[in-house]
């Protein structure tokens, strides 16, 4: 949740209001399609099905929570604030409403989170001219873009041969994505921590 509130000014130390921001991505999926979300899990060999928490009034709790956290994380701030927070919180739960929860996911990381996070590095690699920022982020970016595309195909064609197709395309995106997110989440809390 936090890294999808960094436009906001908040110099307080919050981070279990940003983790209950945060929660809404995983538990509306396992509310509004829940035997398919419990499938990628098993999947990926992890069965919470007996789990208590993935029950629907914790689920709900859960996003009423992350609801809370929304308003308190925008209670000192302009309208504007407050209306894009409120604005990501109802997109969320409408793409996990519609949409499967791979597709749903999908959407959310690349057109919302990821989006948010390629303005701020354009906006802190150029200052004065965001064009020329985002010009020089995609840039940078390119090698890095085309070495994922190359090792996500070559994986899939290797576990294509093990695995069905579907379930090989789901494990190299979840393999893909935790070898992405573990070493970025370091990355921004190292920063964080030195600054």
């Amino acid at each position: 949740g936090k890294e999808d509130s960094e436009f906001i000014n908040c110099k307080q130390n919050q981070n279990l209001i940003y983790f209950f921001k945060g929660t809404l991505i995983i538990t509306t999926p396992l509310l509004f399609h829940k035997s398919e979300t419990l499938e990628i899990f098993n999947n990926l060999h992890f069965d919470i099905s007996q789990n208590i928490l993935i029950s629907n009034e914790f689920l709900i709790l859960f996003i009423l929570t992350s609801f809370f956290a929304n308003i308190f994380i925008s209670m000192k701030q302009h309208i504007d604030i407050k209306s894009l927070l409120i604005m990501d919180f109802i997109s969320i739960l409408i793409l996990n409403y519609f949409l499967s929860p791979i597709l749903a996911f999908t959407v959310y990381f690349c057109f919302l989170h990821s989006i948010r996070h390629c303005f701020k590095l354009s906006n802190e690699l150029n200052k004065n001219n965001f064009v020329k920022g985002i010009k020089e982020f995609i840039i940078k970016a390119i090698p890095l873009t085309i070495l994922t595309a190359i090792m996500f195909l070559i994986s899939l064609l290797l576990l294509k041969n093990y695995y069905f197709l579907d379930s090989a395309i789901s494990k190299v995106i979840f393999i893909g994505l935790a070898s992405l997110t573990f070493p970025h989440i370091l990355l921004e809390y190292l920063i964080e921590k030195n600054e």
